[in-house]
């Protein structure tokens, strides 16, 4: 009998009927009737006796239900319980709503009933609960061995069939031929489709069919697998997978290196990330690799030793037996990945070598388009990036915007070069990690920095972003691909003014004035904006001629482009350019004046007491 007098004791205020953990596959009540040491007998619910059964409980307890957790067979002798229809119909419907499995009723010679009572068997049978009978010679406490016992051998079962499932994991990974064997196993063993992805979210490979994989534990299910390639012609390394480390083709606009488009879609070609699963890929990556994201259905896994190489997406719900099994497969892919990391080394200096030959100042044009096409890069115009060190903790604080880049800011969360712990990635790193971004993988580590030449068209952004949070950058003019040297010059130069304005740089930008004129004093710069603009102010308090002037100097000294920004009849934009000359005695004409101009706009928009024109 229970000893316990109120749900709060034991725990009790689990709602009732709630859904229970069920490692491994429990016991059944047919099992249970089919031993006849057991001395069970069925009275009423023979055709549920497909019910699975977790637990044997033992109680006398008019109102058992708050104890239960569901799934049990619960054993009683009937010694309090009130043998009429009323009082058996709530017993009954106490029992059932706790999600009872069965009920048993113990019968002897000196117990209460040598039978099942006439209003206990009607009430089960209205309520679809069966009803067993214990026979005389069994105790209850060889019932509840019976259970547990039987649910041990199915836990061991379980365990001894993951185990063998590992075994067939590593062997497949151990089989030198890539991803695709273990994703093969792991179909098989669980009908759980996967994909690897790399860290921009583009299918490396995918296994099980689209309605989830090659059928239940232990069944054949065919084949169950099938992988893609990264460019969808299926080269690689002869597992049908392109290889992790190695650039995927161009497109022909520079395009494919940033992965898929805002729906998920690989854009080599090899593959599609299943509805739901882009923003849980996204979670992980801003995470890095200590992060996993779950949704119904859907299951985002890291993948990597200490950096992140890449995402396992699990699709379909993962049961406890398979469960058993993923962090398994995850360390086996990320061997893989790792592998395929090292492997790539001699490819990584290949490339380095390409770009070195595009970046010679005496490169000629078919020369360059020689080195692309060696580099599987289609491209009519490119852009150098240049990615420099990351601020040290030690070094000189920088004002205003820069503190987003020095080490008095907090770490900015991010993939690959990031490390667990914020540990930023040492150039080495950060190049190999864009190497597999790029298309081409023209990169390169020289002097502590990290160069790349990258079609016109590629968000290096957003590769930036994703690879190199943190890292102050520096991305060149777009230039044919014989003049990249250039543009390389060009994104060096900017990548201290990055590191001022902690962000990423793009030539011709306005971004490098800006960082200059930020250093200086602001009343400074209000008096140096005064000298040139306060007579323009004064004549005209709305503020026209200093808007004019402004929107003539950004529209690059065009009186029909200033026109049309302003809405104004061109007569009108050169009348107030005039008076505006008048009063500050200086000549449109002269480059000096129009640079002291262009300056004290400038200077005004930076000291912050007043911004004139636009933009």
């Amino acid at each position: 009998m229970d000893t316990v007098s109120s749900p709060a004791a034991r725990g009790g205020g689990r709602e009732r009927g709630a859904a229970r953990d069920t490692d491994g596959m429990p016991v059944l009540l047919s099992d249970l009737v089919a031993r006849p040491e057991l001395q069970l007998t069925v009275v009423t619910g023979q055709e549920r006796l497909d019910r699975p059964v977790h637990a044997a409980h033992v109680s006398e307890l008019v109102r058992p239900g708050p104890w239960l957790h569901g799934g049990e067979l619960l054993m009683t002798i009937g010694l309090v319980l009130p043998m009429t229809e009323r009082a058996c119909q709530e017993y009954v419907a106490d029992v059932a709503a706790a999600g009872t499995s069965a009920l048993a009723l113990g019968l002897g010679a000196e117990l209460p009933y040598q039978a099942a009572p006439a209003p206990l068997r009607r009430a089960t049978a209205e309520a679809g609960l069966p009803l067993l009978t214990v026979g005389g010679q069994v105790p209850f406490l060889a019932v509840t061995k019976a259970v547990f016992a039987a649910r041990a051998a199915e836990q061991r079962a379980a365990v001894e069939a993951a185990f063998e499932t590992h075994r067939r994991l590593t062997a497949a990974a151990a089989s030198g031929r890539g991803l695709a064997p273990t994703l093969h196993a792991w179909a098989r063993a669980t009908g759980v489709r996967t994909l690897v992805t790399d860290p921009l979210g583009r299918v490396l490979a995918a296994g099980g069919d689209g309605d989830g994989g090659a059928g239940g534990p232990g069944g054949d299910g065919g084949d169950g697998v099938g992988v893609v390639d990264g460019d969808g012609e299926g080269e690689g390394d002869g597992d049908g997978v392109v290889d992790g480390d190695t650039p995927g083709r161009d497109d022909g606009d520079g395009r494919n290196g940033v992965g898929r488009d805002g729906a998920g879609r690989n854009h080599g070609g090899g593959g599609e990330l299943p509805p739901g699963s882009v923003e849980l890929v996204e979670r992980v990556v801003a995470g890095g690799i200590r992060a996993s994201a779950r949704a119904p259905g859907l299951e985002v896994r890291p993948l990597g030793a200490g950096r992140l190489r890449g995402l396992l997406v699990l699709v379909g719900e993962v049961g406890a037996e398979a469960r058993m099994l993923v962090s398994g497969l995850v360390s086996l892919l990320s061997l893989e990945l790792e592998r395929r990391h090292l492997a790539g080394e001699p490819e990584r200096r290949h490339r380095a070598a390409l770009l070195g030959r595009l970046l010679s100042p005496e490169v000629t044009a078919a020369r360059a388009r020689d080195v692309l096409a060696a580099a599987g890069l289609s491209a009519s115009a490119v852009r150098a990036v240049t990615v420099g060190a990351a601020t040290s903790d030690e070094g000189p604080a920088t004002s205003g915007e820069g503190r987003a880049m020095s080490g008095t800011a907090p770490a900015a969360s991010g993939p690959g070069p990031v490390a667990s712990g914020g540990e930023t990635a040492p150039p080495g790193e950060l190049a190999a990690a864009l190497a597999l971004a790029v298309p081409g993988g023209l990169v390169r580590v020289r002097d502590g920095q990290v160069e790349a030449v990258v079609g016109e068209g590629l968000d290096i952004h957003r590769v930036l972003t994703r690879f190199a949070p943190g890292r102050p950058a520096g991305i060149g003019s777009p230039v044919p691909p014989h003049a990249a040297h250039t543009s390389l010059r060009e994104a060096s130069g900017l990548v201290e003014v990055s590191r001022g304005l902690g962000r990423p740089v793009e030539a011709g930008g306005g971004d490098s004035a800006r960082l200059l004129l930020s250093l200086g004093e602001r009343p400074a710069l209000a008096g140096y904006a005064d000298a040139l603009l306060a007579p323009l102010e004064t004549a005209a308090p709305s503020g026209d001629l200093v808007e004019t002037l402004a929107t003539w100097l950004d529209a690059g000294c065009s009186w029909d482009e200033t026109s049309r920004r302003l809405g104004l009849h061109r007569h009108t934009v050169r009348n107030r350019l005039d008076k505006a000359m008048r009063l500050t005695g200086r000549r449109l004409d002269n480059a000096d004046d129009r640079f002291d101009l262009w300056l004290a706009v400038r200077a005004r928009r930076a000291a912050g007491d007043h911004t004139p024109g636009r933009g």
